[in-house]
C-alpha cells in the first residue's frame, strides 16, 4: 500500500511538471509582450501552417501505420483503436490545410469558415475518441473489430467532407468576416477541452490497470492539446503569436501520442522479448550448473560403484583363498578339498562379473560372450590334466545382460563345467563341450550346455537328487531365473534352462 501510494505521488508530480512546462510561454509571452508578441503576414503564416499541419499529417498516418500493422503481433486493441482514429484525423486535418483561405481552391472557394469548420470536426472527433480509447482494454480476441476501427474514421471523414464542400448551410458558421470567430466556434472549442480533461480524467484512472509507463505519454499529449485547443479558443487573429503557439502544442501533443503508441506496440513486445531471451539465459546458466553438479554426482557415485565392485571382487578372492587354506589342513581328507575346490569355482565365477562390471563403462551390465569364455577358460585352466584333450565351442550371441543374470548363469556353468571336468570323461581321453546362449523370438532367453561324456544314468531323478550341485543349478535356474529347466539322462549330458529375459530391470 505504501508503495502504491508514492507511484501515485510521483505520477502526479511527473505530470504537474509536464503542465507547469506547458505553460511557461504564457506568462513569459505576457511579461515581454512588447518584444515577443507579434502578428505574422499572410505568407509566411500560411507556409508556417501548411509546414506544421503536415507535420501532423505525417505523424497520424505513422501513428495509424504503426498500430495497424503491428496489431497481428501484438494483439492491443486499445492501440489499433488509436491509429485507426488518427486515420480519421490526418484526413479530416489534410482537408483543413488544403481548404485554407490563401491555398488553391479545394473542390469549392476557401474560406476562413470552410477551414475552421473541417478543423472544428476533426478536434471533436479527436477529443471524443480519446475519451472512448480510455476505456478500451489492451487484450483482443476477435479479428472483426479491426476493420470497423477502420471503416469508422473513413467514413466520419467521408461525411465531413461532403457536408462541409457541397452543403456548407448544414454546418454551423465558425468564422465571419465581420465578427471573427462565432459562438459557436468558441464553444465547440470549450466542448473539446470538456472533453479532453475527461479523457485525461480517464486515462488517469487506466494507470491502475495498464500501469504509468504505457499510458503517461497520453497524459502529457492531453496536456499540450488542452492549451493547443485553449489558445484556439480565445484568439483575436489567426496570425499572432498565440495561434503559432497552439500549432507548436497541437504537433508535440501528437508526437506524444506516437511515442506512447510505438512504446506500446513496437518497443513493449522487444523489452517483453529481451527480457524473457534474459529470463531463458539466467535458466540456461541454472541448468548449465545443475547438469555440472549432477555430472559431478554422477561421476562420484560411478567411483564408488567402480571401488565397490572393485572391493568385492577382492573380498571374494580372499574369502575363498581362506576357504582352500582351511581345506589344506585336512590332507587326508578329499572330501574337504573337493568341496574347498567346487565352492572355489563358484566364487570365482561370481567374482569374475565384479571383475568385468569394474572394467565396463556400463556399470549395470556385462558382456555374456566374455563373461562366458571367461569363465570356461578358468574351469579349464583348473583342472589343466582333465581338459588337455577337451574341445570347447561356445555359441553365444554378443550381448549386453545385467549383474543380476550373469550370476546365475556363471553359478549353473560353473558347476556343469566343474562336473564335466571330473566325471564326464573319465574313460576316454577327449571330448567336447558345447555352450550356447541366445534370445528367442518371444523374448526369452535360453542356456544350453552338453557334453559328450558319460552322461547320467537313465534312472536318475533329477527333482528328489541329493547333490548339492543339481540342487544348486535347479534353484538358481528356477527361483532366481524364474526359468524351466530340463535334463537328458544317458549318455552325452544336456540340460537347457529356458527363462524370461526381463526379470530384473537395470538399477545402476
Amino acid at each position: 500500500m505504501g508503495n502504491d501510494s508514492l507511484d501515485l505521488r510521483a505520477n502526479k508530480i511527473r505530470l504537474g511538471i509536464v503542465l507547469l512546462i506547458a505553460l511557461v510561454p504564457f506568462p513569459i509571452i505576457q511579461i515581454f509582450h512588447s518584444s515577443l508578441y507579434f502578428e505574422s503576414e499572410v505568407s509566411p503564416y500560411l507556409l508556417f501552417h501548411n509546414i506544421a499541419e503536415s507535420f501532423s499529417i505525417f505523424v497520424s498516418m505513422s501513428i495509424f501505420g504503426v498500430g495497424w500493422f503491428s496489431y497481428a503481433q501484438s494483439k492491443d486493441r486499445h492501440t489499433l483503436f488509436i491509429g485507426t482514429v488518427f486515420l480519421g484525423i490526418a484526413l479530416m486535418d489534410m482537408m483543413h490545410m488544403l481548404a485554407y483561405a490563401g491555398m488553391p481552391d479545394f473542390v469549392t472557394s476557401n474560406s476562413p469558415n470552410k477551414s475552421t469548420q473541417f478543423w472544428i470536426i476533426v478536434r471533436f472527433y479527436a477529443a471524443a475518441s480519446f475519451c472512448v480509447s480510455a476505456f478500451l482494454p489492451n487484450e483482443n480476441n476477435t479479428g472483426r473489430l479491426r476493420w470497423i476501427f477502420l471503416v469508422f474514421p473513413i467514413l466520419v471523414s467521408l461525411i465531413s467532407f461532403v457536408a462541409i464542400t457541397f452543403y456548407p448551410n448544414l454546418v454551423p458558421i465558425t468564422f465571419s468576416a465581420t465578427e471573427g470567430l462565432t459562438p459557436f466556434k468558441r464553444n465547440s472549442e470549450f466542448l473539446v477541452i470538456a472533453l479532453l480533461i475527461s479523457a485525461t480524467i480517464a486515462y488517469w484512472f487506466r494507470v491502475k490497470k495498464y500501469g504509468w509507463n504505457s499510458n503517461k505519454y497520453f497524459l502529457y499529449a492531453f496536456v499540450f492539446s488542452i492549451l493547443s485547443e485553449a489558445v484556439f479558443a480565445v484568439y483575436t487573429t489567426v496570425f499572432d503569436i498565440y495561434n503559432i503557439l497552439g500549432h507548436i502544442y497541437k504537433i508535440i501533443s501528437f508526437y506524444l501520442i506516437y511515442k506512447g503508441v510505438f512504446i506500446s506496440s513496437i518497443n513493449k513486445p522487444y523489452k517483453q522479448l529481451l527480457d524473457t531471451n534474459d529470463r531463458l539465459k539466467d535458466e540456461i546458466l541454472e541448468h548449465g550448473r545443475v547438469r555440472h553438479d549432477l555430472a559431478q554426482s554422477l561421476s562420484e557415485k560411478e567411483a564408488l560403484i567402480r571401488e565397490i565392485y572393485h572391493r568385492s571382487n577382492n573380498t571374494l578372492q580372499v574369502i575363498g583363498s581362506l576357504i582352500f587354506l582351511q581345506a589344506e589342513t585336512y590332507p587326508e581328507n578329499p572330501s574337504v578339498r573337493l568341496m574347498a575346490e567346487r565352492t572355489q569355482d563358484r566364487i570365482q565365477a561370481i567374482s569374475l562379473v565384479h571383475r568385468l562390471l569394474f572394467a565396463e563403462r556400463d556399470l549395470s551390465s556385462i558382456s555374456v560372450r566374455k563373461y562366458v569364455s571367461e569363465l570356461a577358460n578358468y574351469v579349464l585352466q583348473t583342472n589343466k590334466e582333465a581338459s588337455r584333450n577337451v574341445n570347447l565351442v561356445v555359441d553365444v550371441e554378443d550381448r549386453k545382460i545385467l549383474m543380476d543374470i550373469a550370476i546365475p548363469i556363471g553359478l549353473v556353468l560353473s558347476e556343469f563345467l566343474s562336473n564335466t571336468m571330473k566325471y564326464a570323461f573319465r574313460d576316454s581321453s577327449s571330448g567336447n563341450i558345447f555352450i550356447s546362449f541366445i534370445e528367442d523370438p518371444k523374448g526369452r532367453y535360453i542356456l544350453n550346455y552338453s557334453d559328450d561324456g558319460v552322461g547320467m544314468p537313465e534312472d536318475y531323478d533329477f527333482k528328489n537328487s541329493s547333490s548339492l550341485g543339481i540342487q544348486l543349478v535347479r534353484g538358481v535356474s528356477e527361483v532366481q531365473l524364474a526359468g524351466k529347466i530340463s535334463f537328458r539322462t544317458g549318455p552325452k549330458f544336456h540340460c537347457v534352462i529356458d527363462f524370461p529375459r526381463d526379470i530384473y530391470k537395470k538399477r545402476v
